[in-house]
């Protein structure tokens, strides 16, 4: 027997004013109504009822780990609701009605109440029989039919719903206080009852639709399934939504391969946001069920971070387990002592090996593997022509890292000196800047986060728009369980050939267009700022190692203020490129060689990118091809 745990996502931790605004906005309106209710102030008890019930719906739309955390301190939705059913008991008692008023009126809040408490359990039990301990995506569970899930205002929206017929009932209290009459009462309640059995129906009829539909059968229908993609190559992701970023830099290659694979993530967030792909992809929250899945025809896993639930997939034995990590630098986390858990580490180039020995990691050097950098393989080393004819500017991407878990000091130059620099770069007259921040910047350090805050003020651009693409099916899908209905319809390959047509677009200079662009979100790959831009400054990452690729200047920033000396000892990755200091002292050289004026750093550049990407024939997917086929036969 399976021991099954579901897990959700708890709602990110937001302490901003508008969350904070929105909580104690709420929490003064049900104040209000019971103040009114007391003082027998019928207007005021309306005008209360109005704010709370848009109170709740605000703060479940725009605050929800406000909405959390109350339900957390036993001040949930049901609770609230008995508040407000009890304000107007208290508001008719106080208002001295007709005592033949009391029982109809008792009774009919006594039925919103019921109505309201069933509606939350129905909620409940649907939410709980929809979410499976295994779900999929791209490929069919039948015979198993999955029905739809229940309308989203019923579903992640059902407190709102809930509450929100609660306004005429309460409107109409006040309105009978007013008028001396019980008729506005009875509207008021009716109208908040024929909501609510509403509501009550559309789940009764979803819990219906699932009584067939057990975790069970679900996970048989998954089996099933996974035995006929009969995958012998997994690409594994542990983390969550933030570094979803690991991951798909990884899937078109997959795809590319043209072996049976599978994407295994741990995440359900990150399972909803993962990009389209034709490959199956599954998600298991937790470790017992992931390693009690059948996976009979596994032969190679690759990881792209180190996670700590590797260990979960690290136990299964039978399998070749390779570190391919997302992307190679000279930072300190590339030599973490964690690759001597796998069978193989896959490098870049034979910098790598330099690295593990300089680091003392004591990595037999047999398990490791060059492959190269299969996602570079076509990327254009030249920018192409302007389609103007006016004189373009030189274009800077300025892409810095972000400042990692704070056991390395001075891992991005944006909280230290990132403000300073863009602005030397706008005092450039024929300058034109492209700022591409880390997905992660910010997410942990306070300055990094208000540097970029600044720097987007400076260049004065908002990021740029989300591209207009034929939405596919799981998008549309209302819960997890749905998604795995839903076919897969585009591979990443034709996704990003379209994106890339979309940015080359968007990227490209236009003396009408936004001088400056902020770059981010996943639309716009890094390789698309990559064919447009003249030199990069950056900081130690890979994307200094992936822009070798293109034979273009290079700028490396040094928060730390070390040696010109020191720093190309430290990081050897900088040899090739211009150091650039806090005060921006570098900077001219690099701009110089980005005009064309003189570039002495040209040679060792070209000796460098062969040292980190290895050597340009065979191409890197075919060393890939080559290493995955020998990891394969070895466990076959």
């Amino acid at each position: 027997m399976r021991t099954v745990q579901v897990t959700e996502r708890i709602p990110a931790p937001d302490w901003g004013r508008l969350s904070f605004g929105l909580a104690a906005g709420l929490a003064v309106s049900y104040v209000l109504l019971v103040t009114a209710a007391l003082l027998s102030a019928p207007w005021m008890f309306a005008v209360a009822s109005l704010l709370a019930v848009a109170g709740e719906v605000l703060v479940g739309m725009r605050a929800p780990f406000a909405g959390w955390l109350a339900a957390h301190l036993g001040l949930g939705a049901s609770w609230r609701g008995l508040v407000r059913a009890l304000a107007v008991v208290v508001l008719l008692v106080r208002a001295g009605v007709p005592e033949g008023w009391y029982l109809p009126a008792f009774g009919g809040l006594l039925l919103v109440v019921v109505a309201r408490t069933v509606g939350h359990a129905l909620g409940v039990l649907v939410a709980r029989k929809r979410k499976m301990p295994v779900v999929t995506r791209g490929v069919s569970l039948a015979p198993v039919r999955i029905p739809r899930a229940p309308h989203p205002l019923v579903g992640r929206h059902l407190d709102q719903s809930l509450t929100v017929p609660d306004l005429a009932l309460l409107v109409g209290a006040a309105a009978a206080t007013l008028t001396d009459s019980f008729v506005p009462f009875l509207v008021g309640a009716a109208v908040t009852l024929v909501a609510l059995a509403c509501a009550v129906g559309l789940l009764a009829r979803a819990a219906l639709a699932m009584r067939r539909i057990t975790a069970a059968r679900v996970h048989a229908a998954v089996d099933r399934a996974l035995e006929k993609v009969a995958a012998e190559v997994a690409l594994y992701f542990g983390g969550g939504p933030e570094a979803l970023y690991q991951l798909e830099m990884w899937v078109e290659t997959l795809e590319r391969l043209d072996v049976p694979s599978l994407i295994i993530v741990r995440d359900r967030e990150s399972f909803r946001r993962l990009g389209p792909t034709r490959i199956p992809v599954l998600c298991v929250e937790h470790g017992n069920v992931l390693m009690a899945q059948a996976l009979p025809h596994l032969r190679l896993v690759l990881y792209v971070a180190h996670s700590v639930n590797n260990l979960h997939m690290l136990r299964r034995r039978g399998v070749r387990h390779v570190f391919i990590g997302h992307g190679d630098s000279d930072k300190p986390v590339t030599t973490n002592p964690f690759l001597k858990a796998y069978d193989e580490v896959w490098v870049s180039g034979p910098a790598a090996r330099a690295r593990f020995r300089s680091a003392r990691l004591d990595l037999d050097e047999r398990r490791v593997v060059e492959i190269g950098r299969p996602q570079l393989d076509g990327l254009v080393r030249r920018r192409p022509e302007p389609e103007s004819t006016d004189p373009a500017p030189l274009t800077v991407l300025y892409a810095p890292t972000w400042e990692g878990y704070g056991d390395t000091p001075h891992q991005t130059s944006l909280g230290p000196c990132g403000v300073a620099l863009v602005r030397l770069l706008l005092a450039e007259s024929d300058v034109r800047v492209l700022y591409r921040p880390h997905p992660l910047a910010g997410t942990r350090d306070p300055v990094v986060a208000r540097a970029h805050q600044e720097i987007l003020e400076l260049l004065g651009a908002e990021p740029l728009p989300e591209p207009v693409v034929p939405a596919e099916p799981y998008a549309k899908a209302r819960d997890d369980l749905e998604i795995a209905a839903c076919p897969a319809q585009m591979s990443r390959a034709e996704q990003v050939a379209a994106l890339e047509v979309w940015a080359s677009k968007r990227l490209a200079y236009r003396p009408d267009g936004p001088r400056h662009l902020v770059v981010a979100g996943p639309h716009v790959s890094l390789y698309a700022c990559f064919a447009v831009a003249d030199v990069l400054l950056s900081d130690v990452s890979s994307v200094i190692t992936d822009f070798l690729a293109c034979d273009r200047p290079y700028g490396v920033v040094n928060p730390a203020g070390l040696t010109a000396q020191e720093f190309a000892v430290r990081y050897p990755a900088s040899r090739g490129g211009y150091l650039v200091d806090p005060d921006g002292h570098g900077l001219a050289q690099l701009l110089a060689a980005g005009r064309g004026e003189d570039d002495p750093a040209a040679a060792e550049r070209a000796a460098l990118r062969e040292r980190l990407l290895g050597p340009p024939e065979p191409a890197a997917l075919e060393r890939m091809r080559k290493a995955v086929a020998a990891s394969v036969s070895y466990v076959g």
